[in-house]
């Protein structure tokens, strides 16, 4: 269970630089109070969108073996390209390399599939595919060994050789917006991972994570599960009329807000030099973080609200 008091702050590094910056900039994370740096997973990306994107599981594997304390995680990692027992071998495999410093995030992931001839399902139909891949996923990394029937998914006594370093199995992290979603999330995550309304004021999208963790408390009530149980997290950076890191002043502000919503893990974006277009202008506009920002205040600001015993920023009211 999370205590009241705890909050704590991880980075996206998008990669969709080169190999080399990309490790540099995760050891240089690494040296700051981020809890786990997230990979995204796409099998390809847009030209307007970063173009080039390297593969999320190859590149946590290699980061796993050139890292030593920070955790590395998806975010997330999106079940249609992958079968849930190739993404749990994946997995298992990657905490093993990284001696059980991983992060698992799964959700129903953007559609992809056109690329690769794959079935392109209605939101609903995603859904019920990521409830059967959640299942099969937690159930293999648990007990190393499954037979499953479902409508999308079939396994006959697969077994899972090497077993997660991390036991009963690396944590659980499920992205969840809608009601369906939520309740994928109340059964079985350990960390519910959403993201600010990208539209309206900024109250708004401060409301929109309250409301959501509201109804998500009500499916963890009727699942009979204690919502205390499972930690709140939410990605900043994304689209959204927020810049957390515009200054020391702002970045407290936006942690306070969002605190106060319910949100106990704060994932923030990081850019280098050499991150493409849109996300360098992301960077330019005090959404994204980088090193001279991380550098001048943003990772003193992280450090010392990462103190339980630091006394959470003040919100100032909110205006008519």
């Amino acid at each position: 269970m999370m205590d009241s008091k705890t909050v704590r702050f991880d980075m996206f590094a998008w990669q969709v630089t080169s190999w080399p910056i990309l490790r540099d900039d995760v050891r240089y994370l690494e040296t700051l109070d981020i809890g786990t740096v997230w990979l995204g997973d796409a099998y390809a990306m847009p030209p307007t969108h970063g173009g080039a994107v390297l593969e999320a599981w190859t590149t946590l594997a290699a980061l796993a073996a050139h890292t030593t304390r920070v955790r590395l995680g998806t975010l997330i990692s999106n079940v249609a390209l992958r079968h849930p027992a190739m993404l749990a071998k994946q997995a298992a495999t990657v905490d093993c390399i990284s001696a059980g410093r991983l992060d698992l995030g799964i959700g129903p992931g953007e559609n992809q599939e056109a690329w690769l001839g794959l079935p392109s399902l209605a939101p609903g139909a995603r859904v019920d595919r990521l409830a059967e891949a959640v299942e099969v996923i937690d159930r293999l990394l648990r007990d190393h060994r499954l037979s499953y029937q479902g409508s999308y998914y079939q396994l006959a006594d697969a077994p899972l050789e090497p077993a997660p370093v991390q036991r009963p199995r690396p944590p659980l992290i499920i992205a969840a917006e809608g009601k369906r979603a939520l309740r994928i999330a109340a059964r079985h995550a350990d960390v519910w991972v959403t993201i600010p309304a990208g539209r309206g004021t900024r109250e708004e999208a401060v409301r929109s994570v309250r409301e959501r963790g509201q109804l998500f408390d009500e499916y963890c009530t009727a699942l009979g599960r204690d919502p205390a149980t499972v930690e709140r997290a939410c990605v900043a950076g994304w689209g959204g009329p927020d810049a957390p890191f515009a200054s020391a002043d702002t970045l407290r502000d936006f942690i306070g807000r969002y605190r106060e919503a319910g949100v106990q893990r704060f994932i923030f974006c990081f850019g280098s030099t050499a991150t493409p277009a849109p996300y360098d202008a992301w960077v330019a506009a005090g959404a994204w973080a980088n090193r001279e920002v991380l550098d001048a205040f943003a990772a003193q600001v992280i450090t010392d609200l990462s103190n339980p015993n630091s006394p959470m920023p003040a919100t100032p009211p909110t205006r008519g």
